[in-house]
């Protein structure tokens, strides 16, 4: 293809050939050669004086070819094949005729081109059907050919001058010798004369340029005869719709809508047919200028013969005709059907022998065959792209003639993925392609180096495009489809040689497209491609063409390292992420057998070049740094860990969108690139520091080849995420392993979440052996951390495990609370010895009571305090408050009450789960002045009580002690801990106290009021109120000898219920009276004079339970207490 100098991507048209070097020999018809040719008679062109008779037609210029027979009226050559195009001989030295006679030569004279059938006239009368492969652009031989017939017109061997075809219609109207003749399509059988009949004596044809003929289930055909011109309508027949007179012969003629343009031998016309079939012909007629007549050369004195004129459509009521001045240069000029020239005037060297016009273009064709295309929208029209200017060009392939045809297809390859044969080296230089990503031969592959041209530098010289870039024009003709980026080209402009026929096809936008990326105009190209997307609605954004351009633009940004722009433009270009990775030999050794050889993924080859030219981001990596570093060596190496990192980024960030394309259902890629791009994003997570999208990655559903993303991170030492593959595929062994060797500082890993991830696994286990296995480890390792794992223990597990073993390792730690947790697991496991832990339990709880209370600190101190003062305090308020009661009370005050509360439970808990005498040992080795009220539980049930009896008279609980001297048959009484103490039913009051033996009551009875009268020199007060109550409970039961040993300052208060009740045993009711009456009488003054003094001598006194005695410094309670106004004292009336 010759083009004009500049941006090949700017040029309206590529030429294609079809048809190369066709021997049309006459000789082959089966007539014998013709010794002397007879005068031919004068063409219609010389009749009507364009053509001078010495000037030889084109059929007489002796060039070699072959010879058609004229005798055979049609020749089927169905299905035979072509011989390849031969090439053209050079030209032989000239040479003496050789004796015999000359043969008349074959030429192409018109053609007709409808898909990828081709119907040629030929010089000697014969219409010769081929058909062809499609073309393809970048093919540099013709598609192959195949003859189908070749039918002669039997019209005396007269050259064909026209053949125009509508394809719908399945005609072909053919003129020759001056003969309108009808075939139908695609057979060439001539239609009947009673539907279509032949016409004679034409001088030229057209039709209603309006239609397009490919689809036109109808149209308009206009011929020119001698005095007369003709209009037909062609449908299923020929009809004739009118009929014009005219003066003159007409040598050239074109139609549009209702307009008809011509030239006779006289001037230039439009003809309005309409006007002219409502009016006249002097009204619809508008003459323009004269056409070129025959004029003397001055210097020979020969008439000289003008061309013959020319006219065309060149729009929508718009016509050109070509005039001369009789000089070498000729005018195109343009006009409207009202004869206005809108539009600028063509300037032509010479004449052109042929011409034609394709929005916005004209095409013309000159004598020396040399092609021009003149371009009508800019001010000058210049030429803007010439084809066969070579004079190397042989004659016969030299075209003669540019005609506008139905329409065929060609077809360019630069977008169509495909695969290549790895077997054989026929991509880069010195490469076999089956080695091509080899990691040793990566840098073998290529010795050309890399474009440095900086991106900016790129973008300074890129300037705005033609306007025909875009194919935006207002008035495109509906035959130019070729603004959408397709692969696919629609081509109507067909050139003739003598021997050769050749299309011009507008240049595809996709070829447009992609030299604007070769020459790195990416903006462009951008804007080029969302034009075609929002022109053509057919085209879809994951089409083939499309695709093809944003993985062009992407690998260009690529390779000048503007890696969010080639991030932007693979993600719209779907680019396959199997062919990235090729650029990084790192990840070829990763994944290995998984990728697929990288001739294998289908790609187009223009883009599978540019991959063979990076070869490995490292190179583009190195030759950013070294461009912008120069020659600093330490800016060069932050910049190179900078840009490798980047790299990396923009892989991982495409790879993540080839995922959540590959969620999609028109998923765009192989199938097969699924476990590839998970798997290969475990490793860019884990280059990359992104450790929350790897473990997301990894715990959501994938297709990560475990094997190559595990041995890849043991060989990194980055075991978490080899546990967390593990993990995610149900390997808990392995992971475990993983796990304990990185808590054991075995392996280092900064991601672990050390135990407490470890045990959250555990939880979620289900397997029991696997948990009881790591309980075993984790004891050794982490005796706190154990606990919680013992939780998810079973009660079989825990039952069946070795608890001897587990309790020496806690001992060792020495953390009573872990061994209490583990004896209260395996106690609520029912484990066979649960007896034997219940007494270590208990032990354990002793122990951590002592802690907690004992220690010789002040919290210790202040809690033991807090304890015994609450009691006193509310012992002071309900004297039958037991200090068990109190301690249910307020279990959940802290950890020692707690302990206490459930210590005191599980003691009284019948029967018995423990050995009390192994626990009570404990309990006096440990806290034996503070555990009082477990150490009475545990010798009431040792059968001790009367021990028990005084330790709680000694400590307090007073009425802990009542219940158990006292009643034993009370549902609360610790008596009842010890069946031997408990009475028989027949033997029990309302009330709990025994009724049998009362005697031993009643012993019991007075054995506890000495024992309260024994501590009134301690606690004066305490002992008065106890020995009142029990008083005036017991007083049936305790006899009056008994006030002798009561202390002379008690007031006579406290035992004046229990004489009343006495003396009212007395038998001299009127002694007792009077007795009663002196005693009251004697109080109620005593009390009377006691207040009347304490309103003279001081305020009054207000108390709370909390105040001490100033003495004693014990609680005063409710008892009786002194005020003393000189020191402002409160004391027990006692310690006054």
């Amino acid at each position: 293809m010759e083009l004009q100098s500049g941006d090949e991507s700017l040029l309206p048209y590529i030429k294609q050939t079809l048809l190369l070097g066709l021997e049309l020999d006459s000789a082959q018809r089966g007539t014998p050669a013709i010794a002397e040719p007879k005068p031919r008679r004068q063409s219609l062109s010389q009749r009507l004086g364009f053509q001078s008779a010495e000037h030889k037609s084109p059929s007489e210029n002796g060039d070699a070819g072959q010879q058609f027979s004229d005798t055979a009226s049609e020749v089927d050559d169905t299905n035979k094949r072509t011989a390849s195009p031969k090439p053209v001989s050079p030209p032989q030295p000239s040479q003496s005729p050789a004796p015999g006679p000359r043969q008349r030569t074959a030429k192409i004279e018109c053609a007709e081109v409808c898909g990828n059938d081709v119907y040629i006239g030929t010089s000697n009368g014969l219409l010769v059907h081929y058909t062809l492969e499609t073309a393809e652009v970048e093919s540099k031989q013709p598609p192959e050919n195949f003859k189908v017939r070749t039918v002669d017109l039997k019209l005396g061997g007269k050259r064909v001058e026209q053949v125009i075809a509508f394809p719908a219609l399945c005609r072909l109207v053919v003129l020759c010798g001056s003969t309108v003749v009808f075939y139908s399509l695609p057979e060439l059988r001539q239609v009947s004369n009673s539907s279509m009949p032949t016409i004679k004596g034409v001088s030229c044809i057209s039709y209603d340029e309006r239609i397009q003929r490919s689809i036109a289930k109808s149209a308009i055909l206009c011929v020119a005869r001698m005095h007369e011109i003709h209009i037909y309508r062609i449908s299923a027949d020929l009809k004739l719709e009118q009929e014009i007179a005219i003066e003159s012969s007409v040598a050239s003629i074109c139609m549009y809508g209702s307009y008809v343009c011509l030239a006779d031998t006289e001037t230039y016309k439009i003809l309005d047919l309409t006007r002219i079939r409502t009016a006249s012909l002097e009204e619809g007629q508008l003459v323009l200028l004269p056409t070129q007549q025959p004029r003397q050369d001055p210097e020979t004195g020969k008439i000289i013969r003008p061309p013959r004129p020319r006219t065309l459509v060149v729009g929508p009521n718009e016509f050109m005709f070509l005039t001369s001045s009789g000089d070498d240069a000729t005018l195109g000029v343009i006009v409207t059907a009202m004869g206005e020239a809108l539009r600028g005037t063509l300037q032509f060297a010479t004449y052109p022998k042929s011409v034609v016009y394709d929005e916005p273009y004209v095409i013309a064709v000159f004598g020396n065959g040399q092609v021009d295309v003149y371009d009508t929208r800019s001010p000058e029209q210049t030429v803007v792209q010439s084809f066969f200017g070579s004079p190397d060009i042989p004659d016969g392939q030299r075209p003669r003639k540019v005609l506008m045809v139905s329409g065929t297809h060609i077809s360019t390859s630069i977008s169509r993925p495909e695969a290549i044969d790895t077997s054989e080296a026929n991509g880069s230089p010195n490469m076999d392609l089956a080695s091509m990503f080899n990691p040793q031969n990566l840098h073998q592959h290529t010795t050309s180096d890399l474009d440095t041209t900086l991106w900016t530098e790129a973008l300074g010289t890129s300037v705005h495009w033609r306007r025909e870039l875009l194919g935006d024009s207002d008035a495109l003709d509906s035959r130019r489809t070729n603004a959408v980026l397709n692969r696919w080209i629609s081509a109507s402009l067909v050139l003739l040689g003598f021997d050769s026929l050749y299309v011009l096809a507008p240049q595809p936008q996709l070829l447009r497209v992609e030299s604007l990326i070769r020459n790195q105009r990416i903006e462009e190209a951008v804007v080029a491609v969302e034009a075609a997307l929002a022109a053509d609605a057919s085209l879809s954004a994951g089409s083939e063409e499309i695709s093809y351009c944003f993985q062009m633009m992407g690998m260009v940004c690529l390779k000048n390292m503007l890696l969010d722009d080639a991030l932007q433009h693979f993600r719209r270009g779907f680019l396959d992420p199997r062919a990235l990775l090729y650029l990084f030999p790192d990840y070829l050794d990763y994944l290995g057998q998984l990728l697929v050889p990288f001739g294998r993924i289908s790609m187009a080859a223009s883009l599978r070049q540019i991959f063979y030219e990076i070869g490995d981001a490292k190179r583009l990596v190195e030759r950013a740094a070294m461009q912008l570093a120069g020659d600093n060596s330490e800016q060069k190496e932050m910049l190179l860990s900078t840009l490798h990192a980047n790299t990396l980024e923009m892989l991982e960030r495409y790879f993540e969108y080839c995922r959540m394309q590959m969620q999609q259902d028109d998923q765009p890629f192989a199938p097969d690139a699924v476990p590839i791009i998970d798997t290969a994003l475990v490793r860019l997570y884990a280059a990359n520091m992104q450790h929350d999208k790897l473990c997301a990655l990894i715990q959501a559903p994938n297709n990560i080849v475990s094997d190559l993303a595990c041995e890849y991170f043991m060989s990194v030492q980055q075991y978490y995420y080899c546990s967390l593959i593990y993990k995610a595929q149900g390997e808990v062994a392995k992971t475990l392993d993983i796990w304990r060797r990185i808590l054991q500082d075995e392996w280092k890993s900064e991601q672990f979440g050390g135990i407490s991830e470890y045990l959250v696994y555990l939880e979620t286990l289900k397997d029991q052996q696997v948990l009881l296995s790591e309980y075993y480890w984790l004891i050794e390792f982490d005796v706190g951390a154990s606990l919680q794992v013992l939780g998810y223990l079973s009660d079989a597990s825990v039952a069946s495990m070795d608890a001897d073993k587990v309790i020496q390792t806690i001992q060792r730690v020495g953390d009573d609370q872990l061994l209490r947790a583990f004896i209260e697991r395996l106690i609520a496991a029912s484990h066979d010895r649960a007896t034997h832990y219940m007494t270590y339990l208990l032990k354990v709880y002793v122990r951590q009571i002592r802690d907690f209370y004992l220690l010789d600190n002040s919290e210790a101190r202040t809690r033991k305090n807090s304890l015994e003062t609450s009691y006193k305090c509310a012992q002071a308020d309900d004297m039958s408050l037991t200090f068990r009661a109190f301690l249910r009370s307020i279990r959940n005050r802290d950890e020692g009450t707690h302990l206490r509360a459930q210590l005191v439970e599980i003691l009284a808990a019948q029967p018995p789960s423990y050995d009390p005498q192994e626990v009570l040992k404990c309990i006096e080795g440990e806290a034996k002045s503070f555990m009082i009220t477990e150490q009475a539980i545990l010798l009431v049930v040792l059968n001790r009580a009367e021990r028990a009896v005084n330790l709680l008279v000694e400590y307090g609980d007073y009425a802990e002690a009542e219940l158990l001297l006292l009643r034993p048959a009370a549902l609360i009484s610790l008596a009842r801990l010890n069946p031997s103490m408990e009475p028989p039913e027949d033997a029990k009051s309302d009330d709990g106290a025994c009724s049998w033996e009362v005697g031993t009551v009643s012993s019991n009875v007075v054995k506890l009021l000495r024992m309260y009268l024994a501590f009134s020199e301690s606690d004066d007060d305490m002992s008065a109120r106890l020995v009142s109550s029990m008083l005036s409970r017991y007083a049936s039961m305790i006899p009056l000898s008994v006030l002798d040993e009561m202390p002379a300052h008690w007031p006579y208060v406290l035992v004046e219920p229990f004489v009343c009740f006495h003396l009212q045993q007395l038998t001299h009711c009127e002694q007792a009276s009077s007795v009663k009456h002196h005693i009251s009488h004697a109080r109620a003054v005593n009390k009377h004079a006691e207040y009347m003094d304490a309103l003279k001598n001081h305020d009054r006194v207000t108390l709370d339970y909390s105040q001490t005695c100033a003495k004693c410094q014990k609680l005063l309670g409710s008892s009786a207490f002194v005020y003393e106004p000189e020191t402002r004292e409160v004391k027990h009336i006692s310690c006054a």
